[in-house]
């Protein structure tokens, strides 16, 4: 009997480093650019927290974080806080919105890896946004040209805020895509 357990430990030690000393445990490359994508993009968070074995929380407070840099800029402006939170909501909503296809990657002589990703870009949300929303600040202004009602720089920095949230909104919920583009990734 003794002699049976020893026959099968050996074998499953063997198939253990064969696994090990193949593609068994090979690097899941294109796994890994997908979750990284999922997560700081889509805002998907648990195969990116295996991939680099951290909490769903920790993975989160980074998503968050990186949004927050991206609004930060914005509410340098002296946005209230309030509107910073609905541009911080709508920047993630564009964002997962934002399609892309990771493919098979293949492996390099030096040994990283090459992963293709079809990023279908958005079109619509930036393209022309300034100067429709230059015409509506100048019809804004125009009212104020005669009359004695001037309004205060916090006064227009919330209307510019809030015509351009209402704007952005527009094309956020109405979104439209070009043609997929491949770019390539090395990990």
């Amino acid at each position: 009997m003794k002699r049976v357990w020893k026959t099968l430990l050996a074998g499953v030690l063997g198939a253990m480093l064969v696994c090990t000393l193949t593609a068994c445990g090979s690097f899941d490359a294109s796994g890994y650019v997908k979750a990284t994508l999922d997560s700081n993009i889509h805002g998907e968070f648990e195969e990116y927290a295996e991939f680099v074995d951290i909490s769903l929380e920790e993975a989160e407070q980074d998503y968050n974080a990186n949004l927050d840099s991206s609004i930060q800029s914005m509410a340098s402006f002296g946005m209230s806080e309030e509107m910073t939170a609905k541009y911080r909501a709508l920047f993630a909503d564009l964002m997962k919105k934002t399609k892309y296809e990771v493919g098979e990657a293949t492996k390099n002589q030096d040994g990283s890896y090459t992963v293709p990703v079809t990023v279908t870009p958005i079109t619509n949300v930036f393209d022309g946004l300034m100067d429709e929303a230059q015409s509506q600040l100048i019809t804004y202004a125009a009212q104020f040209v005669s009359a004695d009602d001037t309004p205060t720089d916090d006064e227009i920095t919330a209307y510019t805020a809030e015509l351009l949230y209402n704007l952005l909104s527009e094309r956020v919920s109405d979104i439209q895509y070009g043609d997929p583009q491949q770019i390539e990734v090395t990990v």
